[in-house]
C-alpha cells in the first residue's frame, strides 16, 4: 500500500522552546503540518508555575506523518514533566546539555491523512516565570518566533489575587478575568509575535548597599584617589547613611557619579567601607527631561566603542539598509535588535581572567560574548548612528544565571546600556538578557532588578565598580534626611564704605543628593558686588563646597546692625553684624601725631628750599 511505502518518511519534527515557556514553532518542510497552541501558565503563592501546553498538529498533506518530536528548553529548572497524546503517557527521554533541557518524546500513535490532526499534552513546573523580590512580583514570558506554520496561539496568565493589582502588563491583555483569589489574563498570537509578555506587580524596589574598595599608594608621594558610589538616575534614588573613613571631600561628576576622594599618604593602604539604600522605579521619576547639552561626550569613539571603525559603519549601513530612522528610539530598537540576534553568550568565558574584547573584536567573534561585548556593541553602534548611548554597570538580581548571567564578577555584577531619548530622557535596555533569556523584552520595558552602581559615558574604562558587595533587599522604609550645613565666614564688625569678602562654606550633612539649586545673599545695608545670586550643582551626601562674595557696606556716619542671608534649598541661614562708620575705624590720638608729624616735615622741607634758594642767590 502508498502508504506503507511512505511509513519509511516518518518526520522527526524540531521544537524550539525560549526560556522555558515552550512557545517556538516545529520546522516543516513545504508546509507538511501546521500547529496550534493552548497554554496556560497557573504560577501560586510561592511563586511555582504549573505549565499546561496543548500542541495540536494538523497534516496538510496525505504523505506524512510525525513519529517522535524533541524539544529543547532553555533552562535546566524543570520539574514533574510529562507529555501524552491520544495513546496515552509517551515515552519520553530527558537531557540537561550547555544549560538547557532536551525533551525528545515518542507518539504512540501515527495519524495520517490530510487534516488529520494529533495533540500533545504536555505538562511540568518551573520557578523561572515568577519571581519575588521583596514586595514585588514580577512575572516574564517571551515572544512566539515567526513561522509561517503556526494557525493559532493563546495563552493564559493565572496567578493569585495576593499578589496585588498589576502595576503594568505588556502587551495589554486581550482580556482578563479575576474572582476572590486568582486573577486570569488572556493573550493571543498577534500580541505574542512581537513582545513577550511582562506583568509587573509594585512600581518600587528598595535594596541595601555594603561596598567596599582598597585604595593603595605604592610610591613614595602622597597621591590623590576616588571610589565611585551608587548615584542617582532617571530609575533610582539614593541614601548614603556612611563613608569609613570621612572622605576629603564627595562629588559629582561630568556622568554622575558619587565620586568620594581620598588623600592617601606614600606607602599606605586605606579600606573604605560605605553603606546606604537605594530606591528602584519601575518608571522614570522625572517628569521634566532637560537638553542633553554634552551630546559629543555620548557620541564619540572610545576604547572598546570603536564607531568610527570601518567594520562597525559597515554593519550599520546594514543595519539601515532600508532607510535611517529619525529618531533615537527607532535608531536604537534596530540596533538592539541586531545585537541581540547578532551576539551569542559564551558561559566559557566566565573565568577568573576574563579580557574584555570590545566591539570591533566581538563583531568578529559573534559567539565568544559576554554582558560586557553586547553593552559595547550596542554602544558602539549608536554612537555611530548618533544616538547618545552610555554604560551601567551595577548589582542585578537573577534567580537562575543560565536565563540572565552576571559576568562582571562570580555573583553580583552586571553591565547594560542606555540610550537617550529626546522625549523620555536616558532609557535603560539589557540585549544580554534578552538574548539569554529567551526573547523577555528588555527594549520596550525594564524591571525592579538593575541597581546601578556607575556610569560610564565619558570613559569606557573608568570609574571602576568594586566588586567587594553585598546587597539584600531592604525591610526599612526609604527616607531621606537632607540637611545642610552653612558657614558664613566674615567678620563680626564691618566698616562703612569699606569692601570686605564672604567666603561661604556649603557642606551637606544629610544622606541624600541636594539638588542643583539657587543660592541667593541678600542685606539691606551692604551691596554685593557682582550679583548676589548664583546657581549651585548638586551637592552629595559628606560634600561641600566653597563660593566667595564681594561685599561693601554702605556709607554712614552712625553705627548700625544688618542681616547678611543666605537662601539655599530652601533654608535660610542669616548672619548678624556691626557696620561703623569709617571715621570710628581710624585711631584719633594717632592719627593727630601723624597730622602734625607731616605738617612740621612739609614745613622743614619748604624752609629748607627756601634757605638754598636764599644762600644761591647772594653768590649770585
Amino acid at each position: 500500500m502508498r502508504l506503507l511505502k511512505l511509513k519509511i518518511l516518518g518526520l522527526v519534527i524540531f521544537f524550539l522552546f525560549l526560556f522555558l515557556c515552550l512557545s517556538s514553532i516545529p520546522v516543516f518542510a513545504d508546509n507538511e503540518f501546521s500547529t496550534s497552541y493552548d497554554v496556560s501558565y497557573d504560577i501560586n503563592e510561592s511563586g511555582v508555575a504549573n505549565v499546561t501546553q496543548k500542541i495540536t498538529l494538523k497534516n496538510l498533506t496525505d504523505k506524512y506523518y510525525p513519529s517522535n518530536f524533541i524539544l529543547s528548553i532553555g533552562s535546566t529548572n524543570l520539574t514533574n514533566i510529562s507529555a501524552t497524546d491520544g495513546g496515552g503517557v509517551m515515552e519520553s527521554n530527558v537531557e540537561n546539555k550547555d544549560n538547557k533541557t532536551s525533551i525528545s518524546v515518542k507518539f504512540n500513535q501515527q495519524v495520517t491523512g490530510l487534516d488529520k490532526t494529533q495533540t500533545i499534552i504536555l505538562k511540568f513546573q518551573s520557578k523561572d516565570f515568577a519571581q519575588n523580590i521583596g514586595k514585588t512580583w514580577e512575572v516574564y514570558l517571551p515572544k512566539i518566533p515567526d513561522s509561517a506554520d503556526l494557525t493559532d496561539y493563546n495563552l493564559s496568565l493565572n496567578v493569585p489575587i495576593s499578589f496585588g493589582d498589576p502595576t503594568s502588563i505588556t502587551p495589554k491583555p486581550s482580556s482578563q478575568t479575576q474572582n476572590f483569589e486568582r486573577q486570569t489574563f488572556y493573550f493571543n498570537k498577534d500580541q505574542l509575535k512581537n513582545s513577550g509578555v511582562s506583568v509587573n506587580f509594585g512600581t518600587t524596589q528598595i535594596f541595601d548597599f555594603n561596598i567596599k574598595y582598597n585604595l593603595e599608594n605604592n610610591s613614595f608621594f602622597p597621591s590623590l584617589q576616588s571610589i565611585v558610589l551608587p548615584p542617582n538616575t532617571q530609575n533610582q534614588d539614593i541614601i548614603i547613611n556612611q563613608i569609613i573613613p570621612e572622605p576629603s571631600n564627595v562629588i559629582i561628576d561630568d556622568d554622575g557619579n558619587i565620586l568620594a576622594w581620598y588623600k592617601v599618604s606614600g606607602k599606605t593602604r586605606i579600606e573604605v567601607e560605605a553603606t546606604g539604600s537605594a530606591k528602584l522605579y519601575l518608571n522614570s521619576k522625572n517628569n521634566n527631561i532637560s537638553v542633553l547639552n554634552n551630546l559629543l561626550d555620548y557620541t564619540k569613539s572610545d576604547k572598546y566603542w570603536e564607531s568610527d571603525n570601518p567594520a562597525i559603519k559597515t554593519i550599520l549601513a546594514e543595519i539601515f539598509k532600508d532607510g535611517e530612522p529619525k529618531s533615537n528610539p527607532e535608531k536604537a530598537k534596530l540596533i538592539y535588535r541586531f545585537v541581540v540576534d547578532h551576539l551569542k553568550y559564551d558561559t566559557t568565558r566566565l573565568d577568573d581572567n576574563l579580557e574584555r574584547l570590545g566591539a570591533v573584536t566581538i563583531l568578529n567573534n559573534p559567539n565568544s560574548a559576554v554582558c560586557m561585548e553586547f553593552t559595547d556593541l550596542f554602544i558602539a553602534l549608536s554612537r555611530a548612528a548618533n544616538v547618545p548611548t552610555r554604560e551601567l554597570d551595577g548589582f542585578a538580581y537573577s534567580q537562575n544565571q543560565n536565563l540572565r548571567p552576571l559576568s562582571l564578577s562570580k555573583d553580583l555584577l552586571h553591565s547594560w546600556p542606555e540610550y537617550y531619548d529626546e522625549k523620555k530622557g536616558w532609557v535603560m535596555v539589557d540585549p544580554t538578557w534578552e538574548n539569554t533569556s529567551g526573547g523577555v523584552d528588555y527594549f520596550n520595558k525594564f524591571d525592579l532588578n538593575h541597581l546601578v552602581l556607575a556610569i560610564k559615558g565619558i570613559s569606557s574604562v573608568s570609574p571602576v565598580v568594586s566588586d567587594e558587595l553585598k546587597v539584600t533587599i531592604s525591610n526599612q522604609d526609604f527616607i531621606k534626611e537632607e540637611k545642610i550645613k552653612v558657614d558664613l565666614n566674615i567678620p563680626d564688625i564691618l566698616w562703612a564704605g569699606l569692601p570686605v569678602s564672604l567666603n561661604l562654606f556649603i557642606e551637606n550633612t544629610g544622606n541624600t543628593i541636594l539638588d542643583s539649586s539657587q543660592l541667593v545673599l541678600n542685606a539691606d545695608k551692604i551691596k554685593v558686588v557682582g550679583g548676589n545670586t548664583i546657581t549651585l550643582g548638586p551637592i552629595p551626601p559628606q560634600g561641600h563646597t566653597t563660593y566667595k562674595f564681594n561685599l561693601r557696606p554702605s556709607l554712614s556716619f552712625q553705627q548700625s546692625t544688618d542681616t547678611i542671608e543666605v537662601t539655599v534649598a530652601g533654608e535660610k541661614f542669616p548672619k548678624q553684624v556691626i557696620i561703623k562708620p569709617i571715621f570710628m575705624f581710624i585711631p584719633w590720638p594717632y592719627l593727630l601725631g601723624i597730622i602734625i608729624f607731616v605738617t612740621a616735615s612739609i614745613y622743614g622741607l619748604t624752609l629748607l628750599i627756601h634757605l638754598r634758594r636764599k644762600s644761591s642767590h647772594k653768590r649770585v
